[in-house]
């Protein structure tokens, strides 16, 4: 009996009976937009439907210090991605860079130059950089050359040789510098557009991720392939007045946050090193700080005394007061005291020399030699200048975390001054640096001079106090009689009582006194001068 004819299957004909992948599916489109997939499983003779979590898209590290930071992790593997800058911002540093820190996470690079510049040139360059490492070049860093292809086989030739290249080596890794040659070969931005199509389709299926260098940054074509392309970096050199700063700014990164706005970056014997922005970065603390009712005195009785027991731990206290006041020198008794209980310190000064600031303290009884050479203390010293102010942050809260420091000094705040390229960012700065510091359990006093030495007025230098200090300390000189004196009030202590009134402040060969206070109060909150000599202070009393 003849058989009936089998029942035609509506699958089309494939090896082992799959369907094509959809490219949304390599892309990991659908995982990427938090689409939810279900499978259906038999329970109990049973259907039900089991709702599986969406799993994010892989992410591929740059290796650039802190750059990661601003991306979240990295780039998204599978993606394509322009780094864009004028000439001399950086592009190929960060090329190279990425290309060997891949490489030693266990990845492979491909590096295709369209550049007229050959590659022993190149490597030249960037051999005196610490991520070099010649003995990966020809094995799992692959150098190609892309530019007589392209000038004779156009954009066509051009992808042929990147799929071919990225099967042969197994690249996870793309670096294409010098993508603008590229779109100068292609006739229309329409034809540029296609290409840049094709070319994601082929990373997509062969799991490489894609960084194309390129300076053009306005004309038609530019603005097609930006469009087509998941991420875009700029890179910027900028005049700060006299000074050159870099910059890098993420301007798009789809499927996935990133800190926005500019970020500071240099370049160094270690490549490229961004610094994100503070503010940005620790718009929420990495720790919330915890309310103590114990306190960190500066180890004078009659100061400690005027603040209701000395600043609360965790707190920040800013000592306001012009040249000559001591301010420093109450940073010195702060420190001491707290290493004489054995809580790291950390001077972090912009005028003080370690050598200097150590031989000033010893010579005021305070033993910082002592406090620094048994780990106790340790000085920190940058000369006002070229600086990043982001930099100066990120070697504070790595210098805190490194020791577990529980007591710190920033003499002065006019150092992160004149670090910073955009003023109207300082306050905003130090309210989060100060919120970190207080997460990290650090009690900190600041200094800040004042531009008045006598006069009327009592000026804060700086906006957005009450965001970073809890406590205002000021120190000032006044005349009475023809003679300049110190003097020294408690302004402000946050959710604390204090002694307001104003007293003499004396600095001697032991370090400071705090005399009775004086009689004619208004010549010290003035500064001017009065004719009237006040009461003899009583003599100066510390620690007890």
């Amino acid at each position: 009996m003849d058989r009936p004819p089998a029942r035609r299957s509506f699958r089309r004909h494939r090896p082992c009976g799959k369907l094509p992948r959809r490219r949304s599916h390599l892309h990991g489109r659908a995982a990427a937009n938090g689409e939810e997939r279900w499978q259906r499983v038999r329970r109990n003779d049973g259907v039900r439907a089991k709702r599986v979590r969406p799993q994010g898209i892989p992410r591929v590290p740059t290796g650039v210090e802190q750059l990661d930071i601003i991306l979240n992790g990295g780039f998204l593997k599978g993606g394509s991605y322009i780094v864009a800058g004028h000439p001399g911002t950086g592009k190929t540093i960060f090329g190279n860079q990425i290309s060997f820190r891949h490489v030693a996470l266990g990845g492979k690079a491909l590096y295709i130059s369209l550049l007229a510049e050959t590659h022993g040139r190149m490597l030249a360059h960037i051999s005196t950089m610490s991520f070099y490492d010649p003995d990966v070049i020809g094995k799992a860093v692959q150098y190609v050359s892309g530019y007589e292809v392209l000038h004779t086989e156009k954009l066509k030739g051009l992808l042929n040789l990147i799929r071919k290249t990225i099967k042969r080596f197994g690249s996870t890794l793309l670096v294409i510098d010098g993508i603008i040659t590229a779109e100068r070969t292609a006739e229309s931005a329409e034809e540029f557009k296609v290409f840049i199509h094709e070319l994601n389709v082929v990373i997509a299926m062969l799991g490489c991720t894609a960084v194309l260098l390129t300076n053009n940054l306005q004309d038609e074509r530019s603005y097609a392939a930006r469009t087509m392309v998941d991420g875009l970096i700029q890179l910027d050199d900028v005049m700060d007045g006299v000074r050159a700063v870099r910059q890098l700014v993420v301007l798009k990164f789809r499927g996935s946050d990133h800190l926005r706005g500019a970020h500071f970056f240099e370049i160094g014997s270690d490549g490229m090193r961004v610094y994100p922005r503070v503010e940005a970065r620790l718009a929420v603390p990495s720790k919330v700080p915890q309310v103590s009712s114990e306190r960190s005195g500066f180890g004078i009785r009659d100061l400690d005394e005027m603040m209701g027991g000395g600043p609360s731990d965790g707190t920040a206290t800013l000592v306001l007061g012009s040249s000559g006041t001591g301010k420093t020198i109450l940073g010195m008794h702060f420190l001491s005291e707290g290493a004489r209980q054995k809580q790291p310190g950390l001077y972090f000064g912009f005028f003080e020399s370690p050598s200097r600031f150590l031989k000033k303290g010893d010579q005021l009884g305070l033993q910082l030699s002592k406090y620094a050479g048994n780990g106790l203390l340790e000085v920190i010293w940058h000369p006002t200048g070229a600086a990043i102010m982001d930099a100066l942050a990120e070697r504070l809260f790595e210098a805190v975390r490194r020791r577990e420091v529980k007591r710190v000094v920033i003499d002065g705040i006019a150092g992160f001054e004149e670090s910073v390229v955009r003023p109207e960012r300082l306050g905003i700065f130090l309210t989060s640096v100060a919120n970190e510091l207080r997460g990290l359990g650090v009690t900190t006093v600041l200094t800040e001079e004042m531009r008045e030495l006598f006069g009327p007025e009592v000026t804060i230098p700086v906006s957005g106090v009450s965001g970073f200090a809890e406590n205002i300390i000021l120190v000032r000189q006044l005349e009475t009689v023809s003679e300049l004196r110190r003097a020294i009030a408690v302004m402000k202590t946050r959710e604390t009582s204090h002694d307001a009134r104003l007293r003499e402040l004396m600095i001697t060969d032991k370090g400071i006194g705090i005399g009775d206070p004086f009689a004619s109060e208004e010549a010290v909150i003035t500064g001017g001068s009065s004719r009237r000599p006040p009461a003899a202070p009583a003599a100066p009393r510390r620690g007890g």
